[in-house]
């Protein structure tokens, strides 16, 4: 082979190398061009807008606008089923407590579709919801509202043992009496109103004005309330239902948190109360 084929042979290759290398770099400056600016925001956080609660809320209260807000948090911080969109969570009820600055969770929301709205959902796993008659006078005098807390007082008749006496005073061993007497308790204390069972009515007197399901005030008169109490308790207050016991709910303060520590009334602490033994 000549010394010239040889040359144009040196060339050819020093020419292909050349386009090798310039493909190459063309291919990493894409590369790179490509990957540069994931590189610089790698570092950022990116964040999303939740709806928290402004205040703290209780089972079964109703969201509205001044109960809700969007917050921005990192996107890592936010639970599946966050609720990110106000209009998701005004006009509905929760179905557990939450505390000022919580997010909402869409699992803990309840959507008002009937007239009861639904209150079925704001009850907590062992509780049962029970409904009663609005019969006392504090309830005729439209005293009671939703979310109300209040004492249920009860005067009952009740059989109980004596032990008969000796006519010089000692008792006869052995020997019982079935007695009936009238107690007054405390049956229930610091319950929260669930809801209200009304009946629309035209006559103003003896009712309240009321908003129904469509936003519009009426007149509607209170036939019973809905309370939301353990299995035991609600047992319990049936059974002073259905004996014809007369009760009576007192209101209490709305921030009371105070456990009463009531002794139950009797003929005779009436007149040890107010002394009647020692009358001239």
């Amino acid at each position: 082979m000549s010394n010239r084929i040889k040359s144009l042979l040196v060339i050819l290759a020093g020419v292909i190398l050349l386009g090798i290398g310039v493909f190459v770099s063309v291919l990493l400056y894409q590369r790179f061009s490509k990957t540069a600016p994931y590189s610089l925001t790698q570092g950022e956080v990116v964040k999303i807008q939740v709806v928290t609660v402004t205040r703290d809320l209780f089972l079964g209260d109703k969201l509205t606008e001044s109960d809700v807000q969007l917050v921005e948090v990192p996107v890592d911080l936010a639970p599946r089923g966050t609720v990110t969109q106000l209009a998701d969570a005004v006009g509905k009820f929760i179905k557990t407590d939450l505390v000022s600055g919580e997010m909402v969770l869409a699992h803990n929301l309840a959507n008002p579709t009937d007239s009861n709205h639904d209150v079925s959902y704001i009850l907590s796993d062992d509780h049962v919801l029970m409904a009663f008659p609005a019969t006392d006078l504090m309830s005729e005098n439209n005293g009671i509202q939703r979310g109300d807390i209040v004492d249920i007082f009860a005067t009952f008749k009740a059989a109980i043992k004596t032990v008969p006496d000796n006519a010089n005073g000692t008792t006869i061993p052995g020997a019982t009496n079935l007695v009936s007497r009238i107690f007054t308790v405390d049956t229930f204390q610091k319950v929260g109103i669930t809801a209200l069972v009304v009946e629309v009515t035209n006559e103003q007197n003896n009712s309240q004005v009321l908003q129904n399901s469509d936003g519009q005030q009426v007149d509607a008169k209170v036939k019973s309330y809905l309370l939301a109490l353990s299995p035991q308790d609600a047992l319990v207050l049936k059974h002073l239902k259905d004996t014809n016991a007369t009760f009576d709910i007192v209101l209490r303060s709305p921030t009371s948190t105070v456990q009463f520590d009531l002794t139950p009334v009797t003929e005779e602490f009436i007149i040890e109360f107010y002394k009647l033994e020692i009358l001239p």
